[in-house]
């Protein structure tokens, strides 16, 4: 009777509305985005999604990146029409969502921008919880060693800039964390080593010291203690 009891008592926390995770339970976490989450110009493993997964192992959670859905060049409805749809086979219990750059480049008006994103931010509570919910805003591009042959120039820091404001107002409007990678990501612009073979996209190095920015809302988020 007493097991039976406990056994009902977990099973009523589990799926009650502040979710408990058990103690030895590994955290399904997935990726959703572009090619700044799907890490291209690195390995896979060099990924920021993966790097991140791998820091909040050697901080004691147990999180396993079953999937990174990011694709490059993806605009938001591409996340939402290609990449939410696999969430509900995947069933994360922990998500990041990183866009805003190809919507940009897409010529995507700020009013187009926020109604995809609305649709992609509230499809995603449709499926968990806001508190497991990541967001991500898009870093600075142009100033990388291939931007200045794209063209884009400081039009590409305001765009992004735009793009990334929207994103952060309507995630907040729904209680989900953010983080913004914006100005951590013109700050190293101008370092060494920050950018990968491809002249593009970052290097290994500098997804490293987003995920160290990442590192402390993402723990707050989990409810773990910092060490």
């Amino acid at each position: 009777m007493i097991f039976r009891s406990l056994a009902f008592l977990l099973l009523f926390i589990a799926h009650g509305e502040n979710l408990v995770f058990a103690e030895n339970e590994t955290l399904r976490y997935v990726a959703l985005g572009d090619s700044y989450s799907s890490g291209k110009g690195v390995t896979p493993a060099e990924s920021w999604p993966a790097q991140l997964a791998g820091r909040l192992n050697e901080e004691g959670l147990k999180i396993e990146e079953i999937a990174n859905l990011a694709q490059p060049g993806n605009t938001s409805t591409q996340v939402l029409e290609h990449q939410i749809p696999q969430l509900k086979t995947l069933k994360p219990q922990l998500l990041s969502l990183q866009i805003g750059v190809n919507d940009w480049v897409h010529g995507f008006t700020s009013k187009r921008y926020r109604k995809e994103i609305i649709l992609v931010l509230d499809s995603l509570l449709k499926i968990m919880p806001s508190r497991k919910i990541l967001i991500v805003t898009a870093p600075e591009f142009s100033c990388s060693p291939t931007g200045k042959k794209w063209g884009y120039g400081k039009s590409a820091v305001n765009g992004i800039e735009r793009m990334n404001r929207i994103l952060v107002e309507e995630a907040r409007n729904r209680q989900l964390t953010t983080v913004d990678l914006f100005p951590l990501s013109q700050e190293l612009c101008s370092k060494t080593g920050m950018f990968s073979n491809d002249g593009m996209h970052p290097s290994a190095k500098q997804y490293q010291l987003w995920v160290n920015a990442l590192l402390p809302a993402t723990k707050k988020m989990l409810g773990a203690r910092s060490r």
